[in-house]
């Protein structure tokens, strides 16, 4: 994949992007508490839903004054889960909300920023949710590969190996390709995501609209 990829997308969006302003706020650098508590939360809200249910969610719970991690534990967990339904998968998510949320505690109070490993320790996180806190949370350089990366680039590469390619070697493919950068891999990521959900659909690509035409190697993977 050329560089001229990013350039594209960074040309394109976020003019196409109805979510522009939530993924300036996952990019920020300095967030406030109440930002870096909504990002981290957001990280398992979204995990098989999309942004307009997350939002629902989120916002239900700040209705509720449920704005930090102290709070989020010392709510009822019935109650969490009725104000997380418009995420979907509400009874897991919530448990995990909990998991998360007593862990992010612990490392706030110890001033200390979590491994890969130790994030992929907690139920509820895997490799995708543990790369987006390391990015987004904590701006460390590691590359996210999600459903929509695997489709962005099979498709972009005209290579199907990219569906069932390992994660740690697309992880390296990444790097190579864009470096080891927070803000340039977690953009990248941002931008994916947007393509995919905007034009690059699963079962109905809409290539005629795509300005990456002539850059896809195949658009019927």
């Amino acid at each position: 994949m050329q560089s001229e990829i990013f350039k594209l997308l960074l040309e394109n969006y976020p003019r196409m992007d109805p979510h522009h302003e939530t993924w300036e706020l996952w990019m920020k650098p300095n967030k406030t508490n109440f930002e870096f508590y909504e990002v981290a939360i957001g990280t398992i809200l979204v995990q098989n839903t999309n942004w307009t249910n997350v939002n629902k969610a989120i916002n239900n719970l700040k209705n509720n004054s449920i704005t930090s991690f102290k709070q989020m534990v010392e709510l009822n967990k019935d109650d969490l889960i009725d104000l997380i339904k418009p995420a979907g998968f509400y009874r897991q998510k919530a448990e995990y909300l909990l998991i998360l949320s007593n862990k992010m505690i612990e490392l706030l109070q110890n001033r200390t920023i979590p491994n890969r490993s130790q994030l992929l320790d907690l139920k509820g996180i895997g490799n995708e949710t543990a790369d987006s806190l390391l990015v987004y949370c904590y701006q460390q350089a590691s590359p996210i590969i999600g459903t929509y990366t695997r489709r962005f680039f099979a498709r972009n590469e005209g290579s199907v190996v990219y569906y069932t390619m390992r994660y740690n070697d697309f992880q390296y493919e990444i790097e190579t390709l864009l470096g080891l950068d927070f803000e340039i891999l977690g953009r990248f990521h941002a931008l994916v995501v947007c393509h995919c959900q905007n034009l690059c659909h699963k079962l109905k690509p809409m290539c005629k609209n795509c300005f990456l035409t002539n850059t896809c190697q195949n658009s019927i993977f």
